[in-house]
């Protein structure tokens, strides 16, 4: 009697594959972490020591909590603003009645299609004449034009796979396009904007490129301050910024899959 059991290779290179492939992306980002706790003012992997002199130097020194802080400024207000501006014409793409919509598609997620350099040329020209360099707002709009196709892109995706038929109960029973909107369609596409919210915070914080161009001698953001000390001074706290960025997304991210796992059992329970 022949063994109905088989061994899929394929299957089990592909897993081999991506197992791999896993290890060499975030092996880079975990040792990060023991060099942070390091004893010497030097980063060198494995550690020498343990001590945790360099997290207090991060966390209450001017030269890592000011850019650190403009950083996380920039990346809320960014989120935020790219959010409303990447909704709307994702609903104007999807829903409104437009000619030409595929031609103003390719012309919103256009900035992801053009190398950041250029665009941070082109974009350091205009603020240079609106007085915009090394200001906040400044950085906020440079960002933004970077976020914005991100937005496009996974929130037109939800609007194409949800029931348009829901919105149009709602309209028939009485809701205006208002009402629609945010008892509907909003809470439909919430995990799209979760998402979309997490790219642009995640791009926006992590950008080096506009920010060369863009920051004045006052106020910097955390990569140019970690650049800054790599080039200059290569010591432990840039470790410890990487670690703490690197520990946020990962929680960010588990956040982001418990709330879509919660989702989907409400929706289970509701049909």
């Amino acid at each position: 009697m022949k063994s109905s059991f088989k061994i899929n290779y394929g299957k089990m290179l592909l897993q081999l594959f991506a197992g791999l492939m896993f290890v060499y992306l975030i092996v880079p980002s975990i040792m990060a972490l023991p060099m942070s706790f390091t004893d010497t003012r030097y980063l060198v992997f494995p550690p020498e020591g343990f001590t945790l002199k360099w997290y207090k130097e991060v966390l209450t020194s001017e030269r890592w909590t000011l850019p650190i802080i403009f950083s996380l400024k920039i990346a809320t207000i960014t989120t935020l603003v790219s959010l409303v501006i990447g909704i709307m014409a994702s609903l104007a793409l999807v829903r409104g009645a437009l000619p030409g919509k595929n031609i103003l598609h390719l012309f919103f997620i256009s900035p992801i299609l053009v190398p950041v350099i250029i665009t941070a040329f082109a974009v350091y020209e205009i603020f240079a004449k609106l007085h915009l360099i090394g200001t906040l707002t400044g950085m906020v709009l440079a960002h933004t034009i970077l976020c914005v196709p991100y937005v496009i892109l996974i929130i037109t995706a939800n609007l194409y796979r949800f029931d348009i038929t829901l919105e149009m109960a709602a309209r028939n029973i009485g809701a205006n396009p208002f009402q629609t909107l945010i008892h509907i369609t909003l809470p439909m596409i919430k995990p799209g904007m979760l998402t979309a919210g997490i790219f642009c915070f995640i791009t926006s914080l992590d950008d080096l490129i506009l920010a060369m161009f863009l920051v004045g001698t006052k106020n910097i953001t955390l990569p140019i301050r970690i650049f800054s000390q790599l080039k200059f001074r290569i010591d432990p706290g840039v470790a410890v910024a990487s670690t703490i960025f690197i520990v946020a997304a990962i929680v960010i991210v588990i956040a982001l899959a418990f709330i879509r796992r919660e989702k989907k059992s409400e929706v289970i329970r509701e049909g």
